[in-house]
């Protein structure tokens, strides 16, 4: 079955995304025609589906499980990824499943969740999963992933462009013209929307799990003491190669912060929560800007959650002013499902034998094949 696959001419693979808000599972069906490592595409589905309350609650804060509650939220997750993609009625010759970020330690290990076997055995089809791992075997940090996707969606012969998710950790990727002779960089800039989401479920007794449009946010003004004190965060300081998660900017880091600032009323918690999207669109802006000594770009690229927060946007763009910032919309792809289609085409190149990583981007000593592979005939 496999060789079959790998030597097809059309393959529709199904690209699933659950990201560090630990808010739902995204998916995205894509066609690639082709063979070479930049197939033309079609998308032929997207969809978010939000998770179950006992997951969001539970991958909320990943570092508090147990490897007992591990497991157990491994085979849990597994069955409900299969059970959801089995009421789609969508047909695909693979799945690409990133799975639930756990713990993210580089040069050590990254863990996601969501056992590929209930995928594999339902459908009949290869379920290629654990994409971080080859990569931070070779000294690398498994992330950021989705550069390699920005530069095939958006390298051009002329124009440098700029790509920004805003997940609940932020990254940004430098795409070069491709008559440049400089290389594609990428990082995590820090917090996107996780503190923004944890000050906005404090504030509203877990009523709201973000701020809509920003519109809290737009209330406050900026705690200046308290932006310092959040800049002063050693993250900041790091080099890329660099990449972050939970361990750096979870419940431990925020609780720290709340407790030495906690708001006394509402318009104190409008300040905070006004102060931390500030400090997301700071950093954001502070790492553009490092890169415009060498990089010429006019225009960036927005997905993921935050760019629907109508203020962050706002304050990025009143960091960067001479830089258009659009929602990203091309060829089906979009804010919502980019990270999804992103790992619809890293099975794609795992199918076809080409390296998915770039090694200017996560530090890995070379290009390595991302990627397991879970085989039905193997179950």
């Amino acid at each position: 079955m496999e060789s079959l696959i790998r030597t097809k001419a059309r393959l529709r693979i199904l690209g699933l995304m659950t990201g560090s808000s630990a808010d739902g599972l995204d998916v995205c069906l894509v066609e690639f025609s082709g063979k070479d490592r930049k197939p033309a595409f079609k998308v032929l589905y997207s969809s978010e589906i939000p998770y179950p309350e006992t997951f969001h609650y539970s991958l909320r804060n990943p570092l508090e499980l147990s490897n007992g509650e591990i497991e157990i939220l491994d085979g849990e997750l597994g069955k409900w990824f299969a059970s959801e993609i089995d009421s789609l009625n969508l047909e695909f010759d693979a799945i690409a499943s990133h799975g639930q970020t756990i713990k993210h330690e580089p040069p050590n290990f990254s863990l996601q969740i969501g056992d590929p076997v209930y995928m594999a055995k339902q459908f009949k089809v290869p379920v290629i999963h654990d994409f971080r791992t080859a990569d931070i075997e070779l000294g690398g940090q498994g992330a950021p992933l989705i550069p390699i996707v920005d530069q095939y969606l958006f390298q051009n012969d002329h124009t440098d462009i700029l790509a920004l998710n805003i997940g609940g950790i932020a990254n940004l990727t430098i795409v070069p013209a491709a008559n440049k002779p400089l290389p594609l960089l990428a990082w995590d800039t820090g917090p996107g929307n996780t503190l923004i989401d944890k000050a906005v479920r404090l504030f509203s007794n877990n009523k709201l799990a973000y701020d809509p449009a920003g519109a809290l946010a737009a209330r406050g003004r900026p705690n200046i003491k308290l932006l310092d004190v959040l800049l002063s965060h050693e993250f900041y300081q790091l080099k890329p190669p660099r990449s972050a998660g939970q361990e750096q900017f979870g419940d431990k880091y925020f609780q720290s912060v709340i407790n030495e600032f906690y708001p006394e009323t509402d318009q104190e918690f409008k300040e905070f929560i006004h102060t931390i999207t500030v400090l997301t669109a700071s950093s954001i802006a502070t790492c553009v800007n490092s890169l415009l000594d060498q990089y010429r770009p006019e225009i960036m690229y927005i997905a993921g959650g935050g760019c629907f927060n109508k203020t962050l946007v706002s304050l990025i763009s009143s960091e960067l002013p001479a830089i258009e910032i659009k929602q990203l919309d091309q060829q089906g792809v979009h804010a919502g499902n980019k990270e999804a289609f992103g790992f619809a085409y890293l099975g794609y190149l795992h199918l076809k034998n080409f390296p998915g990583n770039i090694p200017s981007v996560t530090g890995a000593s070379r290009q390595v094949l991302l990627g397991k592979l879970c085989q039905p005939t193997q179950l």
